[in-house]
């Protein structure tokens, strides 16, 4: 068998993949590693940055243990906006901070006293969100001063993981768009936010694009011997290959994903000239400097699920069948799922999780139910605000949670009232990482026409007449809840 390989590296928030593509986007090799975040009540979430580092060689080595052919490039998607800092000799001077870490809560705000928002985001793509680098830096700022003066540099995980095992000094132009600190239009750092933050171009990396090649350490050439001459690609955010994996790369096209988070994304080149806009519920970032990557996260996707199933679906098989056979919205329950709080298109900060509608009735296939539900609601929220910008015509399912569950697409097909198709390869982002080193190395990619193979699920227009009415009651719940937050 001839022709080049590549190995695509997948870093996300809950596990870590590592799998070896050929050309006609097979998955010759594949590892997976699972993790947890250590969580704490003050909404810390943090992790040592050499226990993730290892994490990932481990995962790795699992893919290419035995293996002798030799990898052409590595492509690597990374979780947008971690954060951590480190001394003049490279050591790391804080844990690894990742975009569900909400201690900068109290920093965003006073960030949002202090700066127009709406002009920080037409310029950054970000909001004044704890979940980005702004409040993040202003915390350590005035809470730990000695470790703020010492940083030498500010950067992301996958940076650090860069610097040691490549000597890169570099980040992506695709990771510095998710920070807050990236001017979009010109994929450069925002001298006003630096001001803003107390820092300097200086103790932030280079940006870089993706053909910034790079190769890996003697040490590690030793232990990975079949990626002795592999070409390394600035690790780029895992969104954006999530869409490339899903293609999904045109402006009519959206990724709806719903893994552990969830998001609605579209990516697309602009047109020579062309200023992209986006409402003031979504965000903005980048996949490179010609591609924009558009739309909004939710930090309650597949966790709703797995925390009412936690709850009082351990011990009953039988929970999931029979929420998924429930009428619309026959539950009685009204639910604000923000469970981890929320980003688009509100980001409130100090969101939690509301119930209503409770009786001596209400089963376990309810709540199940309404969570799958609610969390639709919330993307219908995102496409309101997206269609402002583009007009998307297809939808792809792009997440595993609706891999997994045809009934949660055919719930948010009704809620949004458009097709959804299920993307037929998994695994999407490592496959976006892997189509994209592919496309570093000159090597296109077949037409593997996946999203003719997928079940399409089509709305249905009484169940959306009833979706629409409970999304109205949510809408109301949510609007009530945040008067009485604000009269407390």
């Amino acid at each position: 068998m001839s022709g080049p390989l590549v190995l695509a590296i997948d870093i996300g928030t809950s596990s870590v993949r590592a799998s070896v593509y050929d050309a006609r986007m097979k998955a010759l090799r594949a590892a997976r590693v699972k993790y947890l975040w250590p969580v704490r009540t003050d909404g810390r979430v943090e992790t040592a940055a050499a226990r993730l580092e290892a994490i990932v060689k481990r995962t790795v080595d699992e893919a290419l243990a035995g293996y002798r052919r030799p990898i052409h490039a590595v492509g690597i998607a990374a979780f947008w906006h971690s954060l951590l800092a480190v001394g003049a000799d490279g050591r790391p001077l804080t844990p690894v901070l990742p975009w569900s870490d909400l201690r900068a809560d109290r920093e965003s705000e006073r960030l949002r006293e202090e700066l127009q928002e709406s002009s920080v985001h037409r310029r950054t793509g970000c909001r004044l969100h704890p979940s980005y680098w702004p409040a993040r830096l202003q915390w350590f700022r005035r809470h730990e001063p000695r470790v703020f003066e010492r940083a030498h540099r500010w950067v992301s995980f996958p940076e650090l993981l860069e610097r040691h095992w490549l000597a890169r000094d570099g980040v992506s132009i695709s990771q510095a768009s998710g920070t807050g600190l990236m001017l979009q239009d010109t994929c450069v750092w925002d001298p006003r936010m630096l001001r803003a933050c107390g820092i300097s171009a200086a103790e932030l990396s280079p940006i870089v694009d993706l053909d910034d090649a790079a190769e890996l350490s003697p040490r590690l050439k030793r232990r990975w011997p079949s990626l002795s001459r592999a070409r390394w690609l600035p690790a780029a955010g895992d969104g954006a290959l999530n869409n490339v994996g899903a293609e999904c790369t045109t402006r009519t096209r959206a990724a709806v994903m719903i893994g552990t988070s969830g998001a609605m994304r579209v990516l697309w080149e602009p047109r020579a000239g062309e200023r992209v806009r986006t409402r003031f519920g979504l965000w903005r970032y980048r996949l490179d400097a010609k591609r924009v990557v558009a739309g909004g996260a939710l930090s309650n996707g597949g966790n709703v699920r797995e925390w009412i199933l936690g709850l009082v679906g351990n011990g009953d098989p039988g929970v999931e069948r029979r929420a998924e056979a429930m009428p619309p919205d026959s539950h009685g329950l009204t639910l604000l799922p923000f469970f981890a709080g929320t980003r688009s298109p509100d980001y409130l900060v100090h969101a939690t999780a509301t119930l209503t509608g409770l009786t001596l009735a209400t089963r376990p296939e309810h709540l199940l139910r309404a969570g799958m539900e609610a969390v639709g609601y919330r993307f219908a929220a995102i496409l309101d605000e997206l269609r402002h910008t583009v007009q998307v015509r297809e939808f792809v399912a792009a997440g595993g949670a609706l891999e997994r569950s045809a009934a949660w697409t055919q719930i948010i097909s009704d809620i949004i009232g458009r097709p959804i198709r299920l993307s037929a390869p998994a695994e999407l982002t490592s496959r976006g990482a892997a189509m994209i080193a592919f496309e570093q190395l000159g090597v296109s990619p077949p037409d593997l026409g996946t999203l003719d193979s997928g079940h399409v699920a089509q709305p249905d227009a009484g169940r959306g007449r009833v979706y629409a009415a409970a999304r109205k009651r949510q809408a109301s719940l949510m609007k009530n809840v945040r008067s009485l937050k604000a009269e407390v």
